[in-house]
């Protein structure tokens, strides 16, 4: 039975025991917890069911919103097998939202707006612990994730909108949380229209579009959960396409256990690959989407020592955007003329491991630079230098050619200052009645473990 069958085998088996798999991939494969027993969901399906020992448990996925105590609140219902003798809802170290017995086996679970709400959308699993009357053992504890999610999609298939709306870490003021919806169109524009919940809509590329809500417009976005949002497309080809979608609270993920709930699902740390992607982000980067969702780039911003998240690494060099140095590169190539020319190649950048295992020396740094670049110079014919010694090359230095002091101090910029350890490199080619050298450098900035990579070529005539 493939996932998608095996999760419509759920919907209609409501007093059978859980299914033993997934009925979907989790949307988020480092947040979701994969143990035996754990069931994820889509937006098309309207329960999830966990069984342990004697109890079987299920919640209905679709949450809706009510006022408890004078607070609008997001409501979830679970039902269970055994008759119920107390429910308690927390997170780690803190009780969290409030669970009451509705019936004698049926629960909710109460998320307030605001504080508790908003983290638990951002990715914070909640606990409940489930406590019965009779079976073997009575005692259970729940993990369920929560998620916002579309659904309900009516209208036009030009109009492609992603169910998944993801909380990740993205800097607007004071604010570092972002929920981010998808919506695929070929079109040139995309306008998103409601009584209110409105998200910003921004240009990913040229058919695909993002919708970026904070909590306060996600949550009126959601409540209530019965009103639709509506995307109207201006399509490439002409004319316009619409699409209706509900956004709404869904429980996404439901497991069940009757161990110790922190022993069995320890809070996930941070991660080798979602630290050196938030490393190697650009100095003044805003966005780190690209690095994981909100938690999971938040528990890596404040590790001091890379070797507490990862095993020690040999050296090598990982790609980083190097484009904020080509407004300087472009300057430095401005003034070839008959006599006298010069040029500057796109400058590449890298970055060495954060936990390396013995500390990289600029020597080490060139030969990776020359393992991966086939036509460059062998490293013996250059020369190994400091800052001091930067002023032996051309690239460095203000002259005929070019601004080579503003380029250095743009480079710098990018790649943190301070020390730098250099290879410089300068070779005579063949050129009739004229003089013409290549010359290149390579920066290593041990305190950011930036490395930066210069191919450039000036020249004269005789």
């Amino acid at each position: 039975m493939n996932p998608r069958s095996l999760g419509l085998a759920c919907l209609v088996a409501f007093a059978a025991p859980a299914c033993s798999g997934p009925t979907e991939a989790p949307t988020d494969a480092v947040e979701s917890v994969e143990t035996t027993g754990t069931s994820t969901a889509a937006a098309t399906v309207e329960r999830l069911y966990a069984t342990e020992a004697s109890l079987t448990l299920s919640f209905e996925t679709l949450g809706t919103f009510e006022t408890r105590n004078g607070v609008r609140s997001l409501i979830l219902h679970a039902t269970a097998n055994r008759y119920l003798s107390n429910v308690f809802s927390y997170v780690p170290d803190d009780a969290f939202g409030e669970a009451n017995i509705i019936s004698e086996r049926r629960l909710e679970v109460v998320l307030p707006e605001g504080h508790e709400l908003n983290s638990v959308l951002a990715g914070l699993p909640l606990f409940v612990t489930v406590d019965t009357f009779t079976g073997t053992p009575t005692h259970y504890t729940a993990r369920i994730e929560v998620a916002p999610r579309f659904y309900d999609f009516r209208g036009s298939n030009a109009v492609w909108v992603s169910e998944d709306v993801t909380p990740y870490y993205v800097v607007n003021g004071l604010q570092s949380l972002v929920y981010r919806g998808n919506v695929d169109a070929a079109a040139s524009a995309l306008t998103v229209t409601a009584p209110d919940g409105i998200p910003a809509v921004g240009n990913v590329d040229a058919d695909s579009f993002k919708l970026d809500w904070s909590y306060d417009t996600l949550k009126q976005a959601m409540d209530p959960h019965t009103t639709p949002l509506t995307f109207t497309a201006a399509l490439n080809a002409g004319g316009t396409a619409q699409k209706t979608g509900r956004l709404v609270g869904r429980v996404t993920s439901l497991a069940l256990t009757t161990g110790d709930a922190y022993d069995v699902w320890p809070s996930p740390s941070c991660q080798p690959a979602t630290y050196d992607c938030v490393q190697n982000q650009p100095a003044g980067t805003t966005d780190f989407s690209a690095c994981g969702t909100y938690r999971q780039v938040t528990r890596c911003l404040y590790v001091a020592n890379a070797c507490d998240v990862g095993s020690p690494q040999p050296l090598s060099l990982t790609s980083i955007n190097a484009s904020a140095l080509e407004p300087a590169r472009a300057t430095w190539n401005v003034g070839s003329n008959n006599g006298a020319w010069h040029g500057l190649s796109p400058i590449t950048a890298f970055r060495t491991p954060s936990c390396p295992a013995t500390t990289p020396t600029i020597q080490g740094v060139v030969a990776k630079v020359a393992e991966q670049d086939q036509s460059f110079p062998d490293p013996s014919g250059g020369t190994y230098t400091n800052r001091a010694g930067l002023s032996q090359s051309i690239l460095f230095t203000s002259n005929y050619y070019g601004d080579g002091a503003a380029l250095l101090q743009a480079i710098d910029a990018f790649a943190g200052g301070g020390d730098v350890q250099a290879w410089l490199y300068t070779q005579g080619v063949s050129c009739h009645n004229c003089h013409e050298f290549d010359t290149r450098a390579v920066l290593y900035y041990p305190a950011t473990r930036k490395v930066v990579v210069l191919d450039g070529y000036y020249g004269y005539d005789s």
